[in-house]
């Protein structure tokens, strides 16, 4: 940082153009504050635009994760009926015709979860 000359050791002329650097000084340090100032305000309602972007992700992401386990839930419902014992009781056509729809729904609810999870 430049040291103040003695203000008292300097011309009439010399005060004037000291002055007047001063003031061009000052002018240019306000028009860059002004500028900082803007690009603050600019940088502010970016922060903000990404919080805003940032809470619906974390939406979208809570919402997948139910689905998801809404999605793992039913299909371990769909392979414990497929493979546990209440079968037994019904008729061999109706196994049949149960295990074509449960084996239907098994593929659905796959290739959800993997579309959800890729």
């Amino acid at each position: 940082m430049n040291t103040l000359p003695d203000l008292s050791q300097l011309t009439h002329e010399q005060l004037l153009e000291f002055t007047r650097q001063l003031a061009m000084q000052h002018q240019s340090l306000a028009q860059s504050n002004q500028e900082l100032e803007k690009s603050n305000q600019q940088l502010d309602a970016r922060v903000q635009h990404l919080e805003v972007t940032n809470q619906q992700l974390d939406s979208k992401v809570q919402h997948l994760s139910i689905l998801n386990q809404k999605y793992e839930h039913e299909l371990a419902l769909f392979k414990q009926h497929k493979f546990g014992s209440k079968n037994e009781h019904l008729t061999a056509k109706q196994i049949h015709l149960w295990d074509e729809a449960v084996e239907e729904d098994i593929a659905a609810v796959d290739l959800e979860l993997e579309r959800l999870n890729a």
